[in-house]
């Protein structure tokens, strides 16, 4: 049959001369679904690249119906032309392997029956033919018709239906879930509905799990007895423990698992119905973002999460006129600036930290101050009386030109300078055990720009808060500081120290579904620098077997996993487990926690406040300390717990913590002379007095 290429192209009129570009898909979604303009002829887009093309051609012989009949599928194709055909021909397109099949009928139509028992369960891919005296004719499939699915033996299934091309093929696969409607709602809710005749009627949910990061978020999924499943959600409001939050930017791929399944090898992928091809992409704005739903690969169905920031301020462009405005707007007198505190954590990623508790004492104050919190994509929850400002929008960049105070426990951008008359508060995130700033000079990772910023950096803030007396010099070193140190300890552990911790602990037990005796183990490591890197996430790193753990403690034991914020993945909730990672405040953890497993994070100087036993798992103690990042003081030695290096021996220590950590009994009273001789629970009223104290240091000037 003849066939034509149609190359795209656009043309647009500027500065008086046309200029012309080929027609792109970018983001490499699914090139658009075959269509037919006659019964005979289809045009079939391709991508070049990213370059859109248009094939058309004529069709030989086209299915017109399928069916199951006793051990066998029945094949009915139309034949478009006077080729009288003998066989049907299937053709492995990896080994080219053939096999030929009976055809019958009159002389317009031919059927052929082809066995089940012929399918061997390799993820096989057998295209369709009509054998002829002459050239073979490919059998064509229209979209428009359902695809057909036939068990076969050990959960697998053949799965009968249009290629990309539009060409029939017979696909031996694991069974699949399959989308036959999707209707988004104008409340924003999308519902999913499909068949998924899964062989051993086990539970399942729906999981989207995010391409880049890993992240994953759970939807409640229905199953009927027909094997048919249905999910309703919003992505703009996906539950979590941090709260509801929409789903973060960037490409979401639906699944079904089973719940507690950890393997993404075994999530099954959901694949769209051939019939909705046509209909896709869809689109829908919420929260100021697009969320659009699309096919790739084919027929794997995808959710893209848009970014909620407006065109005209994204990319470096765009930056680049907001830090233009931002100078304009940057107050010269202290009578231009607002009453308003910006607080941002972990740059916008939580509502958490030193932050958070620094808001919750100034907020009881009961002061005329507006509250501004620093959110990144949309996915931090904050509470009534605090506004959400978009990091890098205009109104963020305004609020550092224009806010009377900054607290942050991240460092600002390069390129802030204070205001006359602003204060900024510099909380950080904890006591350096491991190498910071330009500490980290002569390591694999250093980075020497970020280091040489330092000085320029650390001069823009008005004070800056430690935790405790070993912290001010190496935080003034580490970061080039020489001006005010507020020696007040971590506000974000005044918590563990409050006259109703007791209450709030049971609150969070009772958030978290904890039940009643249940000892729980919060384990909690650190980031690797030397790990993959993926969408601004570091691979996740968590040692500990957690299938060991289950085996040992699950009858009366919750292990809590928390990821530190730079490390993308998820961990499935269980009986046993819960993904902490998104719990917005660490100190409420803390407080319910029986004991701690970490590695090298800094969490163990709060945890320490509670006397509670600790457990390290040094599994890379050499490369961590010698290669990696290194100490800001002898670890091994001043360790307030056993060093552990092998899992199975956590998992042994935590089932009598008590007796494990005896015998640290005194270092763990040492580290809590040298690192907790500040908090008492009052560093958040330290910190409000001198952010509202009228006689401010001058710059430069020590404490």
């Amino acid at each position: 049959p003849g066939r034509t290429t149609w190359k795209l192209e656009a043309v647009v009129i500027g500065a008086g001369r046309p200029r012309r570009g080929p027609m792109r898909l970018v983001g490499t979604p699914a090139p658009p679904a075959v269509a037919y303009t006659d019964e005979g002829t289809r045009v079939v887009p391709v991508l070049s690249g990213n370059k859109l093309e248009l094939r058309t051609e004529r069709v030989a012989a086209v299915l017109t119906r399928q069916s199951a009949v006793e051990g066998a599928v029945r094949l009915e194709v139309k034949i478009l032309g006077p080729a009288g055909p003998v066989a049907l021909r299937l053709t492995e397109w990896r080994t080219k392997e053939t096999r030929e099949y009976a055809l019958r009928g009159s002389a317009g139509t031919r059927t052929a029956d082809v066995p089940l028992s012929a399918f061997r369960g390799g993820d096989d891919i057998w295209g369709v033919q009509l054998v002829t005296e002459g050239r073979p004719l490919t059998v064509a499939a229209r979209s428009d018709a359902p695809d057909g699915c036939y068990p076969l033996p050990g959960g697998r299934e053949l799965c009968a239906g249009p290629n990309p091309s539009g060409d029939l093929v017979l696909t031996d696969r694991a069974v699949q879930p399959v989308v036959t409607a999707a209707d988004w709602a104008a409340s924003g809710e999308l519902t999913l509905a499909g068949t998924f005749p899964e062989p051993t009627g086990a539970d399942h949910e729906l999981v989207l799990r995010h391409s880049g990061h890993q992240e994953e978020a759970v939807v409640p999924l229905e199953r009927a007895d027909d094997g048919g499943f249905r999910a309703v959600l919003d992505p703009s409001a996906v539950d979590g423990v941090g709260g509801t939050v929409p789903l973060a930017e960037g490409r979401w791929y639906p699944f079904l698992r089973v719940p507690g399944e950890r393997d993404p090898e075994a999530y099954r992928p959901l694949r769209l119905g051939s019939p909705l091809h046509h209909s896709f992409p869809r689109q829908q704005t919420l929260l100021g973002r697009d969320f659009t739903l699309q096919r790739r690969h084919h027929d794997r169905l995808a959710l893209e999460s848009g970014s909620p920031l407006p065109v005209t301020v994204r990319g470096a462009y765009g930056q680049r006129l907001q830090r233009e405005r931002y100078a304009a707007l940057r107050a010269r007198t202290a009578d231009e600036l607002r009453p308003a505190v910006l607080y941002s954590s972990f740059d916008g990623r939580q509502f958490s930290d030193s932050p958070r508790a620094v808001h919750r004492e100034l907020a009881a104050r009961g002061a005329d101050i507006e509250h501004l919190w620093v959110v990144r994509d949309q996915q931090a929850a904050v509470p009534e009386g605090v506004r959400p400002v978009a990091l890098h929008s205009a109104e963020w960049h305004e609020a550092l030109a224009r806010s009377r105070w900054i607290v942050t426990n991240t460092h600002l951008p390069q390129w802030f300078e204070r205001a006359e008359g602003q204060c900024v508060v510099q909380t950080w995130h904890g006591t350096p055990l491991k190498r910071v700033g330009r500490d980290l000079a002569g390591t694999p990772h250093a980075d020497a720009a970020y280091m040489a910023s330092m000085e320029r950096r650390s001069a823009q803030w008005s004070v800056l808060v430690s935790p405790n007396s070993f912290s001010t010099p190496v935080l003034r070193r580490a970061f080039a500081y020489g001006g005010e140190v507020l020696e007040c300890g971590s506000p974000r552990n005044d918590l563990l120290y409050a006259p109703d911790r007791a209450k709030v602990a049971a609150a969070v037990r009772e958030e978290l579904a904890i039940p009643e005796g249940r000892r729980v183990v919060l384990y909690a490591p650190t980031w690797r620098e030397d790990r993959p890197r993926k969408a601004g996430r570091y691979a996740a790193d968590l040692p500990l077997d957690l299938e060991q753990a289950r085996e040992a403690l699950g009858d009366d034991h919750v292990l809590l996993v928390r990821r530190h914020y730079l490390v993308g993945g998820s961990v499935p909730d269980t009986a046993f487990v819960r993904d902490v990672s998104r719990y917005p405040d660490v100190a409420e953890l803390l407080l319910i926690s029986d004991v701690l497993v970490t590695d090298y994070s800094s969490i163990m100087f709060d945890f320490a406040q509670t006397g509670r036993p600790m457990f390290f798992h040094t599994h890379d103690l050499a490369h961590y300390r010698d290669t990696l990042r290194g100490f800001c003081f002898d670890f091994e030695h001043r360790a307030p717990g056993p060093l552990i290096p092998d899992s199975a021996r956590i998992v042994a220590a935590l089932r009598d913590p008590e007796f494990t950590a005896a015998g640290h009994r005194d270092a763990y009273q040492r580290f809590r002379e040298a690192f907790c001789d500040l908090d008492d629970g009052n560093a958040a009223a330290g910190v409000v007095d001198r952010m509202l104290a009228h006689d401010q240091p001058h710059e430069g000037e020590q404490a």
